[in-house]
């Protein structure tokens, strides 16, 4: 038997090869949309997600991505499209409500960002970010005691949380002054 290994030098090189072998398949379009925002290739990430979303129109990650994609970009409503699409087709989901909050709160809509942020904590009592980006929106709107509970519970969720972390720091010295 005569096994032949291949070495990937990289995640695209890797993503490319398997969307050859099964151009059938949404998955390696995303995985190489997401290996592409990581290197803030924002079009080349696009082009992947709306492929994926070729396959198959109702993936919700494909969707998701696209969002991020928009959101990078300050394309905060068409990020909000696709993460409303989300949260309408999975209610259930709580990164893309999350996500969704995540938008608002760019936005400045601070209190459809915390209902967002809330519903994601319902619907994932474990979910630190959902907790960390809350902080957030209530430090912004200026309820600090309720940013530092946020931020404390944050870190009951994920000790190695830097910004959570940063953030209680900062709402801590604020209630002092």
């Amino acid at each position: 038997m005569h096994w032949s290994w291949r070495i990937w030098k990289n995640e695209y090189i890797l993503w490319k090869d398997v969307i050859l072998q099964s151009p059938e398949k949404g998955t390696p379009h995303i995985n190489l949309g997401n290996a592409y925002i990581r290197r803030n290739s924002l079009d080349k990430a696009e082009k992947e997600f709306l492929s994926a979303l070729e396959v198959n129109e109702r993936d919700a990650r494909a969707h998701s991505g696209l969002g991020a994609v928009y959101f990078q970009k300050g394309l905060l409503d068409e990020a909000i499209k696709k993460y409303k699409l989300i949260t309408t087709g999975k209610p259930d989901f709580a990164p893309g409500h999350n996500n969704l909050g995540v938008v608002y709160m760019e936005k400045g809509l601070l209190d459809e960002a915390i209902k967002e942020f809330k519903t994601a904590m319902r619907l994932n009592p474990h979910f630190p970010d959902a907790y960390a980006n809350l902080g957030l929106a209530y430090k912004r709107k200026g309820m600090l005691k309720e940013a530092r509970d946020k931020f404390e519970k944050t870190l009951q969720l994920n000790p190695e949380y830097i910004d959570a972390r940063k953030n209680l720091n900062e709402v801590i010295q604020l209630l002092h002054e």
